[in-house]
């Protein structure tokens, strides 16, 4: 488990990421040695892409580091709330709450949900000054090591290593912090999911050159402008009234329509009237010219109207409805000439027709809310005091998820902080009925003594967050009784392995057989289960079925069957083969050890039993030994 990723840990490099997808896509393009071939390469692409050279590079200090961190495996095991998730409301949850490293979370969950996410919004440190902002990241690499994995000199080598050891802020830093995290970020989106990125003007110009790098230039769908304050910074000549929500599509190709569109609003939908008693009801008039850029012969003509007057189109423009399109919604009663007949003609849309409106980049503070709500939002739930700094309005990422999310979407938050994606994702679920799942991650960062939080009995974010999605979900079932989705959530923590634990496992002798309690008690259990499941594939809170075997208890989840405890006997491994033998729905096709619990002689007994089990079910069992 911890074992082997260590060891694959020591081949990691900056282009590791790059070359997995280059011999996955273009297996070709490889020699018998495991040399990249770049002229077969060429071939391959050139007849269908226009290689361009008028490209500029994007480099800051750190990016080599923060490449290969992209691809440097976590080490944590993920830990499950037992008491919490076991809880009524939690039990089914399929929402997702972590605490933790991000960076850590993201490579855990990029195992089970590449693909899926169809809805990302982050809040990221803005690295203003004043935010807290510095770069300590957790690796214990040397200056050596950097310069033989990232092929650097000993000079950028020691200015990595200080930069990551969180003695200052920088620009450098900040995209070594976000790069890997946003890499994988795009791993996990789905193939017409969107990303929405909180930030103002000190990151925004380098986010944007990070963004286009990650995600393609191509892909940049917009840049909103968010009007977070209600007045003027008194304090600055000339003070930031707005921050930016950059917006990023995983490949437009494969969706035209991105985006949904916004409800109308009450006062748009007033605009919509009924004059002439239509049975169809209200309706709005629409222009129907267009421009003579691509216009047919059919597109001139002159339209009379029922009192005569005639109109044709107007100076440098054609009509935007061909004559005998126009004729046909004229019988349709489709085309208003005015009370009097006699207005230059425009089409009926009809409020019953109309799906919603296209958003646009201009976000006001009426529309979407402002900073001072936000915070209101947080005291309302809290009671009192300024519980969390810098909140988001609940308005605001409603209008984020009602965009970029489908009603079964999973919602992805990687800087949870005060958990306002998960409020907003369960709020937006009461009032269509959704289904929505979110998954938080927040690191246990601590609350500063004597700030409000700490006053209320809250040491880290984390706790605030959980809370938060605790009230909220309290106040949306007061609010919607006939509610009956999801309002619970299941916790997990991510845990560092200690060092003296990874020293008695580097010393592990398999042919010497440990107890149990000596090794799956370093663990738990649980964890192990859990880590697991993520790393197969199944996901977090993933349905596990208990399989009895003579007094041995397995655990079944899809595919496999997970082995983690000690006492296998050959009266277990006789019931084992019966249950392959007599139940034509016991299919598990990997079978999972924790090798610590398993001694040579009963592993020895599970690969001389295969045969019997392969003969059976027509199919290769797969013994898989983890450490």
């Amino acid at each position: 488990m911890v074992q082997q990723i260590i060891k694959d840990n020591e081949t990691i490099t900056p282009s590791t990421r790059e070359m997995e997808g280059l011999k996955e896509y273009f297996p070709q393009c490889f020699n018998s040695k495991g040399e990249f071939d770049i002229e077969k390469f060429r071939e391959a692409i050139e007849p269908q892409v226009d290689v361009t050279r008028e490209g500029r590079s994007f480099d800051f200090l750190g990016k080599s580091y923060a490449r290969m961190l992209s691809s440097l495996d976590t080490t944590t095991v993920i830990r499950p709330d037992v008491e919490h998730n076991s809880k009524p409301e939690n039990a089914n949850s399929e929402n997702i709450y972590i605490s933790g490293d991000n960076l850590d979370a993201l490579h855990h969950l990029v195992k089970s949900y590449a693909g899926q996410v169809k809805c990302i919004y982050i809040d990221p440190p803005y690295n203003t000054g004043e935010d807290g902002f510095t770069y300590k990241d957790k690796f214990k690499f040397t200056a050596e090591d950097l310069e033989n994995k990232l092929s650097v000199s000993a000079d950028e080598a020691e200015k990595i290593i200080a930069m990551t050891s969180g003695q200052r802020a920088s620009h450098a830093a900040w995209l070594t912090f976000m790069m890997p995290r946003l890499q994988l970020a795009r791993d996990m989106m789905a193939k017409d999911g969107l990303i929405f990125i909180s930030i103002d003007d000190n990151e925004q110009a380098y986010l944007k050159q990070l963004c286009d790098n990650i995600f393609g230039e191509d892909n940049l769908i917009a840049s909103i402008v968010w009007q977070k304050r209600t007045s003027p910074d008194a304090r600055i000549n000339l003070g930031a009234a707005h921050d930016y929500i950059m917006v990023y599509a995983r490949d437009k190709q494969y969706s035209n329509d991105y985006l949904n569109k916004e409800k109308l609003t009450e006062e748009r939908a007033g605009e919509y009237r009924n004059p002439d008693n239509d049975p169809r009801g209200s309706w709005a008039s629409v222009d129907i010219t267009g421009q003579m850029g691509h216009a047919t012969k059919s597109q001139f003509y002159t339209i009379k109207t029922p009192s005569g007057a005639e109109y044709p189109p107007p100076s440098g423009r054609c009509w935007a409805l061909a004559e005998n399109t126009f004729n046909d919604l004229v019988r349709d009663n489709r085309i208003w000439f005015g009370a009097n007949g006699d207005s230059r003609p425009r089409k009926k849309l009809f409020l019953s027709e109309v799906e919603g409106v296209n958003a646009w980049t201009w976000w006001t503070n009426t529309e979407v809310g402002h900073n001072q709500e936000a915070s209101k939002e947080v005291k309302d739930l809290f009671g009192s005091g300024e519980i969390f700094t810098n909140p988001k309005p609940v308005r605001l990422i409603k209008r984020i998820l009602g965009l970029g999310s489908r009603q079964d979407s999973i919602i992805l938050d990687f800087f949870g902080g005060s958990s306002t994606t998960a409020q907003a994702t369960m709020e937006l679920n009461a009032e269509d009925n959704g289904n929505r799942k979110f998954v938080l991650v927040q690191w246990q960062e601590e609350c500063k003594e004597g700030s409000d939080a700490y006053k209320a009995g809250y040491r880290t974010i984390d706790e605030i967050g959980m809370e938060r999605i605790k009230r909220a979900a309290k106040k949306i079932r007061e609010e919607n009784p006939l509610f009956v989705g999801d309002l619970g959530f299941k916790h997990y923590t991510l845990e560092e392995v200690p060092q003296n634990t990874l020293d008695k496992l580097e010393t592990y002798d398999p042919n010497v057989m440990l107890t149990t309690e000596d090794t799956l008690n370093m663990f738990g259990r649980d964890t192990v289960l859990a880590t697991w499941l993520v790393n197969d594939g199944y996901g977090l809170g993933a349905k596990t079925e208990d399989v009895v075997l003579d007094k041995y208890h397995a655990t079944l989840c899809g595919n496999h069957l997970y082995m983690t405890d000690a006492d296998f006997t050959e009266e277990d491994m006789t019931v084992l083969v019966d249950r392959y033998q007599s139940d034509p729905a016991f299919n598990p096709d990997c079978i999972v050890l924790f090798g610590y619990s398993f001694g040579h002689n009963a592993k020895d007994m599970l690969e001389k039993n295969k045969p019997t089990i392969n003969l059976v079910k027509d199919k290769n069992i797969i013994i898989d030994v983890r450490y």
